[in-house]
Order: C-alpha cells, then sequence, then structure tokens
C-alpha cells in the first residue's frame, strides 16, 4: 500500500479497556481497524530492525525521543 493510499484511509486506535493491577501497572485492550493495525505492525517490524541494525535498545531508543520532545517543549 502506498503512503498517498494509507493517508485517505481512516485509522482507528479506542482505547476498549484498561485494568490497573494490584503492582501498580495496567493493562490496556485496544478496539483497530484492519488497516492501521497492518500499518503499525509495519512500522513497529521497521523500528525493531533499525534498532537491531544499529545496535541500539529499543528502550534506550524510546527514551531518546521522550528526551528529545522535552527538550524541544524547554525551547519553546
Amino acid at each position: 500500500m502506498s503512503v498517498e493510499e494509507m493517508a485517505k484511509e481512516p485509522f482507528m486506535i479506542k482505547l476498549s479497556h484498561e485494568i490497573e493491577n494490584e503492582d501498580g501497572s495496567a493493562t490496556y485492550s485496544f478496539d483497530i481497524s484492519d488497516d492501521c493495525r497492518k500499518s503499525v505492525l509495519e512500522v513497529g517490524l521497521k523500528f525493531m530492525l533499525y534498532c537491531g541494525v544499529a545496535e541500539v535498545d529499543m528502550q534506550d531508543a524510546y527514551d531518546w525521543i521522550l528526551s528529545h520532545v522535552e527538550k524541544e517543549k524547554q525551547n519553546g
């Protein structure tokens, strides 16, 4: 599917259930459209492969992204 085709498709991700666990964690369930599921799977796999090739731990990549956002917020 091309980027143009993906842009035309409505993506739907809806939080359907949230369960708070005794240990303080939470379990979430989502309703997601088929096209969105395919795209999320593709992006997630690509992210894992990029991290693997670059030998970067995925949590480190997530942390870097969040720190970058915080820096942008501080710089206004």
